[in-house]
């Protein structure tokens, strides 16, 4: 049979139904069925990436991970079927959809960490977020593209299937015995595979529409060029707060003025009364023996995994070829500095800074072998990387791997423990404690009916802190206070489900509003900070009277030196996110508003004092380079690129509205179990 004849099917495909439900397909619309084939099997979205496909479908999945991440999700809960997770507009969401999903990201990011990650893990690596972006995301897209009417034709799928390199034998043709197999080891329908590439292909051609950046101007690089790489030098001097004199003691009436003032200072936050019931591993350790046997077995069997790996401060120079890494090998030894070699190939000293890394955190296996067998210093022989970069390296620090003792490493490994072998009985007292409340009683009661530990919290603000300050220690502490000032009195809370740490039942006694403290009360602390105000605007006035006598030219810098016993400083070149010592981030924010010769004043960071300075030279950047103008644009295309599609996706949203089944999104979420 030749491929045209095994695919014609295609051509007259039969629409059912009835057969939605089996579609593991995301973002599917209501009602929407799908198209069944004859002789085709499915196969799943990893393999469309792959063959003609695979660079079209990389740029959606990239548009789609930098856009998602503005996207706003309504928590609204209506009726929803026993399926049913989100809407979008009109499109339904399935749990089997979000299973999927789940799983593909989950491989996703394991493929970025470089092994196989738990879902735990994954999930304190934001795995749920990432889903639900993917999921909403492309519903919303979805449902544009339905109502712009906007189509692919079967045409087009046969064309794109019979192209895909995936499916071709060795003599480069399609072949429906890879095909068929292929589907086979993934697990995928032909239903599900077809509606994959529809919805791949019109999601693609929507946001390479929206997200296709203009060319960037030259003029646009330049300024952009100068904005990022002038640099300007400060000359400038010392102001100690001592100038100030003494501090006047304030009058009553000048108290009370600025605690009227900063009422915002002595306003005591709103503070709760929460009882709490935390069943913890901990809770449950008494019916574990852990033998100290056992926890010497686990440090011998892991110990090269605990405390910290050994770190490298690595710099690495890229070459065009073995040639000029060897010619460049031969100046270093004969005296040129490393980073004059990387400048000469046209990089800055940031360029070739690695950073401080581990031995893990280098891609490439033979330059990280390398790295970590230099001394301090040495440079390396020219090297050819897995990737066929050729490269030299040089290694500036050294940061030794520590390996904790057994007694150092024993309480970790024992938490870690009773953390896996706990959850059964956590879930055993689970159970228990909501038949306990479905029967009326408190969770005081039950705590002392269960031997369980129940914390009471008389008085604790949102940032976990008492009225004096003191901070509080809560089992899951974010979520707990989050969840414990979201409800009210007198109501029956579900529990915090704490992962590995457990579950957490609370309910909030009492409820203190948010008050002014009375004057009498802070009238302490109103003078204090009164006293640190007024002496930071008198060091601040002086130092404005230095700098208007600089301006008029009746003073200079050396003068004002004089007069302070103080030397004059020359600071680094700085750009506009820099800072140096004295100059902090607003100071050098200002100089950057000042033409060459200007003065101004700023804080120093010492106390309350100040700097007084002069833009002593303002350094253009040099013109743009070609690669650097590459870059540059790309940079810009990016910006442009994102801002389009957020816009894009808000408007979505707007339009479509997004509704969770809460419950099912919970239970989802919940689940331990591996995908």
């Amino acid at each position: 049979m030749t491929a045209k004849a095994y695919l014609a099917p295609l051509a007259w495909a039969t629409y059912d139904a009835g057969a939605a439900q089996d579609c593991p397909s995301i973002g599917r619309p209501r009602g929407f069925g799908k198209w069944r084939l004859k002789g085709l099997n499915g196969v799943a979205l990893d393999t469309l990436r792959k063959g003609s496909a695979r660079i079209l479908g990389l740029i959606l999945v990239g548009l789609l991970v930098i856009s998602f991440a503005v996207w706003g999700i309504a928590d609204v809960f209506t009726g929803y079927g026993a399926q049913t997770l989100i809407r979008v507009g009109d499109t339904d969401i399935y749990q089997q959809d979000y299973t999927r999903t789940q799983q593909e990201v989950l491989r996703a990011m394991s493929a970025q960490a470089g092994r196989s990650l738990s879902l735990q893990e994954a999930r304190a690596l934001g795995l749920d977020a990432r889903v639900l972006e993917r999921l909403v995301g492309g519903a919303a897209v979805d449902n544009h593209a339905k109502h712009l009417g906007l189509a692919v034709s079967d045409a087009a799928l046969l064309d794109q299937i019979m192209n895909d390199p995936s499916f071709k034998d060795g003599l480069g043709n399609f072949s429906p015995a890879l095909f068929a197999q292929t589907l086979r080891n993934i697990g995928m329908s032909e239903q599900g595979y077809l509606h994959s590439m529809r919805e791949t292909n019109l999601r693609r051609q929507l946001l390479t529409t929206v997200g296709e950046a203009p060319e960037s101007p030259k003029v646009l690089i330049e300024a952009l060029n100068r904005f990022n790489a002038e640099t300007r030098t400060l000359r400038y001097v010392l102001v100690p707060d001592s100038v100030a004199g003494d501090v006047p003691d304030p009058t009553e009436e000048e108290l009370k003025r600025y605690y009227e003032n900063n009422a915002a200072k002595f306003t005591q936050p709103e503070l709760r009364k929460i009882g709490i019931l935390a069943v913890t591993p901990e809770a449950v350790k008494d019916q574990f023996n852990i033998t100290e046997s056992e926890l010497q077995a686990i440090y011998e069997a892991t110990k090269e995994q605990l405390g910290a790996p050994e770190r490298r401060q690595v710099e690495q120079i890229a070459f065009p070829d073995i040639d000029a890494a060897k010619a460049a090998q031969d100046k270093i030894q004969s005296g040129t500095d490393f980073v004059e070699i990387a400048k000469a190939q046209g990089l800055s000293e940031s360029d070739i800074d690695l950073g401080k890394v581990t031995r893990a955190e280098l891609a490439d296996p033979v330059i990280a072998e390398a790295a970590f067998k230099l001394e301090k210093d040495q440079v390396s022989e020219p090297l050819t990387g897995k990737l066929g970069s050729v490269v030299l390296l040089r290694v500036t620090a050294i940061e030794p791997g520590k390996s904790p003792t057994y007694d150092e490493a024993k309480a970790d490994i024992e938490k870690k423990l009773l953390k896996e072998r706990s959850g059964g009985a956590i879930f055993d007292l689970h159970d228990k404690i909501e038949d306990q409340l479905a029967s009326g009683a408190q969770l005081s009661e039950i705590a002392d009916k269960l031997k369980l530990t129940y914390q009471l919290v008389d008085q604790v603000d949102r940032e976990g802190k008492q009225p004096n300050g003191e901070a509080v220690t809560l089992p899951a502490q974010k979520d707990l206070l989050n969840a414990a000032f979201a409800t009210d009195t007198g109501i029956e809370n579900d529990p915090i489900d704490a992962r590995d740490d457990g579950v957490i039942w609370y309910e909030v006694l009492g409820v203190t509003p948010e008050q002014r403290k009375p004057f009498e009360q802070v009238k302490d602390e109103v003078s204090r900070l009164w006293r640190t105000e007024d002496l930071k605007n008198r060091t601040a006035k002086y130092a404005q009277d230095l700098v208007d006598s600089l301006k008029s030219g009746s003073k200079t810098l050396e003068d004002v030196g004089r007069e302070l016993n103080t030397d004059v400083l020359t600071s680094d070149a700085l750009k506009r996110d820099g800072m140096t010592v004295n100059v902090l981030p607003p100071t050098v924010a200002q100089a950057f508003s000042l033409p060459e010769g200007g003065y101004g004043s700023g804080a120093s960071g010492i106390g309350e004092g100040r700097i007084v300075f002069k833009v002593d030279n303002i350094t253009p950047p040099p013109p743009v380079d070609e690669r650097e103008m590459g870059r540059l644009k790309q940079r810009i295309g990016l910006l442009i690129s994102e801002d389009s599609i957020a816009e894009y996706f808000s408007a979505l949203e707007t339009r479509y509205g997004v509704t969770i089944n809460e419950q099912a999104l919970a239970r989802l979420m919940g689940s331990d179990e591996q995908p």
